[in-house]
C-alpha cells in the first residue's frame, strides 16, 4: 500500500503543479474563467483568482517533496472535490465555459472534467490514508518510516511521471486526430 500511497502522492503534486503554472503566467485569463462559472461573488472573484495559484503551486510542491503529506493530500482533496463540483454545476447550468483548468484551460466543461477530478481527489485521499514517507522531506505526524528502498521510491516517481507525460501526449494527439472521446 505504501507504493500506492507514494505514487498517489506524486502524481497529484505534479498534476497540480504543472495545472497552476498557466494561471500564474495569465491571472487575467484565469481570473476571466474563474467569473465564467457564476458562482463566487463579483467581489471574490479577483482575491480568489489570485489566491488558488500560488496555493495550488505551494500544495503540489508540499506533496512532491514529501512535507507534511498528510494535510497536503486532504487539502488538494477537498480542493479538487470543490473544483469538481464548480464544473459539474456549470456542466448542469448548460454552460459552454473554459474549465480554467491550467494548460487546458480554453476546454470546455464537461462530466469527463468531474470524472478526471473525481479520480485526482481519490489518488489524494489514497495519499492521505496511506501516506508513504518515501521520498520525503518531512512527512509530518502520522506517516509511518518508508519501507520502500531509495531505488524502488525512485523508480515509481519515474513511472508516475512518464504515465503523466504518455497521458498528455495522448490527450494532444487525440486534439489533432479526433476520437470518440472528445466532448
Amino acid at each position: 500500500m505504501e507504493y500506492l500511497g507514494l505514487a498517489a502522492r506524486l502524481l497529484v503534486g505534479l498534476v497540480v503543479v504543472v495545472a497552476a503554472v498557466p494561471k500564474l503566467r495569465d491571472p487575467a485569463s484565469f481570473a476571466s474563467s474563474v467569473a465564467a462559472y457564476t458562482i463566487l461573488p463579483e467581489s471574490l472573484v479577483k482575491p480568489v483568482a489570485r489566491a488558488l495559484p500560488p496555493a495550488e503551486i505551494a500544495m503540489g510542491v508540499m506533496l512532491l517533496a514529501g512535507v507534511l503529506i498528510i494535510p497536503a493530500a486532504m487539502v488538494a482533496a477537498l480542493l479538487l472535490v470543490g473544483f469538481g463540483g464548480a464544473i459539474w454545476v456549470a456542466v448542469e447550468r448548460g454552460s459552454k465555459i473554459g474549465c480554467g483548468c491550467g494548460f487546458r484551460h480554453l476546454q470546455q466543461v464537461s462530466r469527463v472534467l468531474v470524472a478526471r477530478n473525481a479520480v485526482l481527489a481519490v489518488a489524494a485521499a489514497v495519499a492521505a490514508l496511506a501516506p508513504s514517507g518515501a521520498l520525503a522531506l518531512l512527512p509530518g505526524p502520522g506517516v509511518p518510516p518508508t519501507t520502500i528502498s531509495t531505488t524502488d521510491a525512485l523508480a515509481v516517481a519515474v513511472v508516475v511521471g512518464a504515465g503523466w507525460v504518455l497521458a498528455q501526449v495522448a490527450l494532444e494527439l487525440r486534439r489533432f486526430v479526433g476520437s470518440p472521446l472528445s466532448a
